[in-house]
């Protein structure tokens, strides 16, 4: 079987799990990204102390069928966050991130049932393998096929922050509307909506939440909380190379230093504001 014939049939994208929550990010949508590169930037605010910011992320989605309707899926990313201030040098720093997060695929006796289960292994920090700076979570959810045009999605994301044990419950759908009109996504990670403009041009919406922490070389750790707002346009340099810009805005940002389990000791405004995103994938349409 093909890797593309495995996406139509499970059509199930197991993304980078950037955790954007969901620091895990687990999608269900209408393609699959084998390679994708992003750079987010915030722009300035006046009144925040902790913008502007670059995020930059590159993941890859790799699926190997072991049996009949069964696949191994690996899902590795790397990111990189830059913050700074020009009014608080406490909150100025660069934290990176490495995830291997691999799974499995499987079908349950009545085919319209499939259950996906996921370990995600991640090293958060200023640095790569800093002491103290693992993680360990999971990303296990159901998935129930209504009809060729309607899928749903239920399940649990767990991870061990550096803040507590983060558990977050997940609904999903993958609704093809009519020909062109497409509703997909996993919350609360993201939601998306895809308008088919042309053969070339995609345009839509997009609703995203992250919550991170990483451990900072002072033993502290640092929470990152998003949730973004954006409209994009994908456009197709050919079939599989896709060029995407999305404008957005972040809102109830926050940031927030402790010790050990939700010992907060700060709590600073980063700062709400827009931002852009532009990213480049080697992207199979399903």
């Amino acid at each position: 079987m093909t890797f593309r014939k495995y996406w139509l049939r499970q059509n199930i994208l197991l993304p980078a799990l950037f955790l954007v929550l969901i620091t895990s990010e687990v999608f269900a949508q209408p393609y699959v990204d084998p390679l994708q590169l992003r750079y987010n930037y915030a722009l300035k605010n006046r009144n925040a102390e902790a913008t502007p910011f670059t995020h930059i992320w590159v993941g890859s989605d790799i699926p190997i069928e072991i049996k009949k309707n069964t696949y191994l899926v690996f899902s590795p990313f790397f990111e990189f966050w830059q913050i700074e201030s020009d009014t608080n040098n406490e909150i100025s720093t660069n934290l990176e991130s490495l995830a291997l997060a691999a799974g499995i695929v499987f079908p349950l006796k009545n085919q319209k049932w499939s259950i996906t289960v996921l370990p995600i292994l991640r090293w958060n920090g200023e640095y790569f393998f800093q002491s103290d700076s693992m993680q360990f979570g999971s990303v296990a959810f159901a998935s129930y096929t209504l009809n060729p045009k309607q899928k749903f999605r239920l399940g649990i994301y767990a991870n061990k922050e550096f803040f507590g044990l983060f558990v977050v419950p997940l609904i999903g759908i993958d609704w093809k509307i009519k020909e062109k009109h497409y509703l997909f996504g996993i919350l609360p990670g993201r939601l998306s909506y895809e308008y088919q403009y042309n053969s070339k041009i995609y345009i839509g919406a997009t609703f995203r939440s992250l919550t991170n922490s990483y451990k900072l070389i002072n033993s502290e750790f640092i929470r990152l909380d998003d949730n973004q707002i954006s409209l994009y346009l994908d456009y197709y340099l050919t079939k599989t190379i896709c060029i995407s810009f999305e404008p957005g805005y972040g809102l109830f940002r926050q940031m927030r230093k402790g010790i050990n389990n939700k010992d907060y000791f700060s709590t600073i405004n980063w700062g709400d504001g827009p931002f852009v995103k532009l990213s480049a994938s080697y992207r199979i349409r399903l």
